[in-house]
């Protein structure tokens, strides 16, 4: 739900600022200066509302920023660009730099007077807020919303409403999320809102009723929520929803449905390779290079009855393809051996990983293993402390398992172990040899492999599903993530799981 909020408050961030864009634009002339200025502000709203991409506009946006900063006839564009760059920040998951932006967002609009943006720049906090878990701030960001006196404002009363109601939600307070996801209900009923903003409540309904464990009305909104975005022109909050409902049919054993939207899905995201259209553009290929070859076979043969040199080249042409198939046959033979081999490997270092987790704090016990050291000892001193923050993280990724969440990343796993980026970023290289995200990446790729090997529960889903079951958004970063963590694509594990289950 909370990408949901933020592509509510994407479309509002835009049409607001298109809006105080045109009011800016019939000023007097402007010194040349001023003019590369709004020029490179209009290329970055040009890129980010016409191209989608969001990289580029950044780098527009910031080269704006640095040149208006220091120009007082600049800051409502300077303003508008603050929000801009943090929504680009928050879209990326970088939510320290998207609560910067939005502080400057918000402490330049309470200077000039302006409500709107005042408003949008604290919404956008109290999002970044409930990222990081920060359930209070979130909150305080929301009443914070009431204080801008605008009590007739329909969408102020609908950005606190959805605000509340999601961290009432997180935090499993029912009956108080319930009464807020009313409330934006009727906001929205009552307004001129568009069919996506529309959708927010709707979209809190399901998670209500998924967190109470009733099915059926989740899917009842779900449906709801996909009526709505459908006939949207934005393909990201169908995407959205799609995936949405793709996981609810999965794991409801829905296949034919969870299919349906996995078809709409990735035709939306446009982010994965068709597999089919793969194969099949591949035996087309195959078929005219056979056809290809035989026709030059026809022609060696009825050549040879008169040429008795192309027939002994021929001969010998043939007598080379043996020995190159033989030659194909053998090393295909090795690199089979080989991938069983490293399969082998990976199953047994799984294995071990799992018991060496399981019996480290016992064994450490046991042996009366302690990280302190004595005064003098700085550098043991901190071997010891990184040692133990790396134990600990360990112990939090296996008991938490929030590594499955897509969104989750260093910034959780500084939230977790209640350090911060330096220390927890040098403990795990220290100790795993790993940079924070392959170290993650790690722990999926774990996870996606018993899933594989659970043939009974996942033998029907797909590499897509899995993948993203394991918190990867899409199936190119997952196998990217599998082959770098196992060896083996997830199409040759599962195969080389079957070929050890028929031996079996």
């Amino acid at each position: 739900m909370m990408r949901d909020m933020k592509h509510i408050l994407y479309l509002s961030i835009l049409f607001v600022l298109t809006n105080m864009l045109w009011s800016c634009g019939d000023g007097v002339s402007m010194s040349e200066s001023r003019q590369r200025l709004l020029q490179g502000y209009n290329s970055a709203e040009y890129t980010i509302r016409n191209e989608g991409n969001y990289p580029k506009a950044l780098g527009l946006y910031l080269a704006f920023i640095r040149g208006a900063e220091n120009d007082s006839t600049m800051e409502d564009l300077l303003m508008m660009a603050y929000v801009s760059v943090a929504v680009i920040y928050g879209s990326f998951d970088d939510v320290e730099n998207a609560i910067v932006y939005n502080r400057r967002a918000y402490s330049l609009a309470k200077k000039l007077g302006d409500t709107r943006i005042s408003e949008l720049a604290l919404t956008n906090l109290a999002q970044s807020y409930m990222m990081k878990r920060g359930y209070d701030s979130a909150s305080r960001m929301a009443d914070s919303l009431l204080t801008l006196n605008q009590s007739e404002s329909r969408t102020l009363m609908f950005h606190y409403s959805i605000i509340k109601g999601e961290v009432a939600l997180r935090l499993d307070r029912y009956d108080e999320a319930l009464a807020h996801i009313r409330k934006a209900d009727s906001v929205v009923g009552s307004g001129d809102f568009s069919r996506y903003e529309c959708s927010a409540p709707p979209g809190l309904m399901a998670r209500y009723y998924e967190k109470i464990n009733m099915p059926d009305s989740q899917l009842v909104y779900l449906d709801r929520v996909w009526e709505l975005v459908e006939a949207d022109n934005d393909p990201q909050p169908k995407a959205e929803c799609a995936r949405w409902l793709m996981n609810y049919h999965t794991k409801h054993g829905n296949l034919a449905e969870a299919r349906k939207y996995q078809v709409e899905y990735l035709k939306l995201t446009d982010s994965l390779v068709n597999l089919q259209q793969f194969l099949s553009v591949g035996a087309n290929h195959q078929q005219s290079q056979i056809a290809l070859k035989g026709e030059e076979i026809n022609i060696l043969n009825r050549e040879a009855s008169h040429h008795k040199v192309i027939i002994a080249v021929v001969a010998s042409l043939l007598s080379l393809a043996i020995v190159f198939i033989v030659v194909i046959v053998y090393q295909k033979k090795r690199l089979d051996a080989a991938y069983r081999a490293l399969f082998e490997k990976d199953r047994r270092l799984m294995s071990m990983l799992d018991e060496q987790q399981a019996c480290e704090p016992a064994c450490d016990s046991a042996n009366g293993i302690s990280h302190t050291t004595d005064a003098g000892g700085c550098d043991t001193m901190e071997e010891g402390r990184n040692r133990d923050l790396y134990d600990r993280i360990v112990k939090l990724m296996e008991t938490t398992r929030d590594y499955l969440n897509p969104d989750f990343g260093l910034g959780n796993l500084v939230s977790m172990a209640g350090s911060n980026v330096a220390y927890v970023s040098k403990a795990v290289k220290q100790y795993s040899g790993l940079n924070v995200p392959s170290f993650i990446n790690e722990y999926r790729i774990r996870e996606a492999c018993r899933r594989i090997l659970d043939e009974a529960n996942f033998g029907n889903i797909t590499f897509a599903a899995i993948g993203e079951s394991v918190g990867f958004s899409s199936q190119v970063s997952f196998n990217r993530a599998f082959k770098k963590v196992t060896g083996l694509t997830p199409s040759l594990y599962q195969k080389m799981v079957s070929d050890k289950r028929r031996k079996n």
